[in-house]
């Protein structure tokens, strides 16, 4: 299995690269990459510009689409390091600020305009609702898009074209099944109660009939006064109000609160089909951990592939219950 990280443009191709990292999340508009070789002799720049899109594979597998953020070298009278820091194409919409408004278009159509103005591929598979009002000033339209969508309880992310998928949390059933002792040997659960809030209030206002919003949540295993208040930007006061927003944002920190994270050996897995499959975030994973009476279904929120001299290949994924985008109540006390 030849499991090979390379890089292709201008129809040239590097691999044999020795350290590797390339990270995604459900929570982020790209992915980055992180790549290092070294080699004999001066070497040159790889031919690489700002302006240059590169193909990131791993056996043969396009992974992620990339500009790259930093290109260092290290020259030696016999030696050449080269370390290359790159990001998805949705890098721009998350770097640059931008001022525009838009008025009476669907979410998807919103994300779609954004895309085409800064060349980000953006692929739809969720229905969304109208916005009567999009209105950015001076400012990231990452911030913008990732309110609005986690408002509609959906999820955007990069693709390995390097463009955006808009799409709901997956409720399809697991792509595999991971066992402790046979499919990974160690694991960390995380229980971050700093995440967690008493009290979720979000306030926003409605400037066509001139009155307040307010919408809250409580988190009842938060026993103490620790509240958060939220401002609610205008983007999303028409795809569920305030008490939404609130509720959402109470089940999300519950749920990224405790997680678990664990890696396992290899970049792919092997599906009921018999293929190997590049582990991917936004699917479904059964995990079994028979002494921390653990026997369920987890989303995988966050994947990390990386090499080194030390470790060799692994992925490293965080794991959450799929609560974390649920529309009612979660469980009482974040479990």
């Amino acid at each position: 299995m030849d499991d090979r990280v390379e890089i292709r443009f201008g129809g040239v191709r590097y691999d044999f690269w020795q350290s590797v990292d390339v990270r995604e999340s459900v929570d982020d508009l790209c992915a980055s990459v992180s790549l290092a070789m070294g080699r004999s002799g001066p070497g040159n720049d790889l031919g690489l510009s700002a302006n240059t899109v590169v193909q990131v594979l791993i056996g043969g597998e396009i992974i992620t689409t990339v500009r790259v953020d930093q290109l260092r070298r290290r020259v030696g009278p016999s030696d050449h390091d080269i370390e290359l820091a790159a990001r998805s194409l949705g890098r721009e919409l998350v770097d640059c600020q931008y001022s525009v408004t838009l008025s009476g278009l669907k979410l998807g159509e919103i994300i779609q305009r954004l895309g085409r103005t800064f060349k980000v591929p953006v692929q739809l598979d969720a229905a969304t609702a109208a916005i009567a009002d999009f209105s950015m000033q001076c400012e990231a339209p990452a911030n913008a898009l990732i309110n609005a969508v986690r408002t509609a309880n959906l999820l955007l992310y990069p693709r390995p074209d390097g463009g955006l998928l808009l799409t709901a949390p997956s409720s399809a059933a697991p792509v595999t099944m991971m066992e402790y002792g046979r499919h990974f040997v160690r694991y960390n659960i995380v229980d971050e109660y700093k995440l967690r809030f008493s009290d979720y209030v979000v306030k926003g206002y409605d400037y066509a009939a001139d009155e307040a919003l307010k919408g809250g949540a409580t988190d009842a295993g938060i026993a103490y006064f620790r509240p958060l208040h939220i401002v609610a930007d205008r983007h999303g006061q028409s795809l569920g109000g305030c008490g939404r927003r609130a509720e959402l944002e109470r089940n999300r920190r519950q749920a990224r609160a405790h997680r678990i994270e664990l890696e396992v050996p290899g970049w792919r897995y092997q599906d009921a089909q018999g293929q190997l499959r590049p582990w991917a975030i936004n699917t479904q994973v059964r995990v079994l951990i028979p002494s921390e009476a653990i026997d369920s279904v987890f989303l995988i929120g966050e994947r990390a592939f990386r090499l080194d001299e030390k470790g060799g290949s692994i992925t490293a994924l965080t794991l959450m219950h799929r609560n974390a985008y649920a529309t009612t109540a979660a469980k009482e006390g974040g479990q």
